[in-house]
């Protein structure tokens, strides 16, 4: 989840009873989508509401991000990109990382980020408090693991090559969902490092 101005920001795999709802085979659940909810002043959360059309797919959306000035979010997504279906040599639907851009109070120009790839997954964006560095999880070569840790930098639209973060953060096993606080402090889940689960 990630907050938005006045709006909590999550997904959910929630069926909201459309007419036709599809089921993902792995979970006989729905897909996810990206949903919105307005935080009152004594921090209750009102009604969800789907977040946006153009950002919601018929396939899985998650972990959205937010630029500080609200004009820029990052989310994951499945391998669904103008759609179109992209799949692996695999025949498998791998994750990716898209862009939005706030225009005239809608989320448009939706693009994936060049690091990208149809053979591995790029997931799970955080944004450093600057909102020069994207951190992110993926397979990608070269990883340590299942999954690492890796980061980017952010110049305008350019982005540089995505860096590892090494063994003191990854592990022969997976990490994941990276977040970054505003003290700049890097949280993650891993299955692979010490802790109590």
């Amino acid at each position: 989840s990630a907050f938005y101005g006045e709006e909590l920001v999550f997904a959910s795999a929630r069926d909201t009873g459309g007419i036709f709802s599809r089921k993902h085979k792995w979970t006989n659940q729905s897909f996810t989508n990206l949903y919105q909810s307005k935080v009152d002043g004594d921090g209750n959360l009102q009604e969800a509401d789907k977040f946006s059309k153009s950002t919601n797919s018929k396939f899985h959306e998650s972990t959205p991000v937010f630029t500080k000035d609200g004009k820029t979010m990052y989310f994951t997504r499945n391998n669904y990109v103008d759609g179109k279906k992209g799949k692996s040599g695999e025949k498998v639907m791998l994750l990716k990382i898209l862009k939005a851009t706030l225009v005239d109070e809608k989320w448009e120009n939706v693009v994936e980020l060049p690091f990208n790839s149809n053979e591995y997954s790029v997931a799970h964006p955080a944004l450093s408090p600057d909102d020069k560095t994207l951190y992110f999880a993926s397979d990608m070569p070269g990883t340590l693991g299942a999954s690492d840790l890796y980061k980017v930098s952010i110049d305008g639209d350019s982005y540089g090559e995505p860096e590892n973060l090494g063994p003191v953060f990854n592990t022969e096993a997976r990490e994941t969902f990276p977040f970054i606080s505003d003290e700049n402090e890097l949280y993650f889940a891993s299955d692979g490092q010490l802790g109590l689960g």
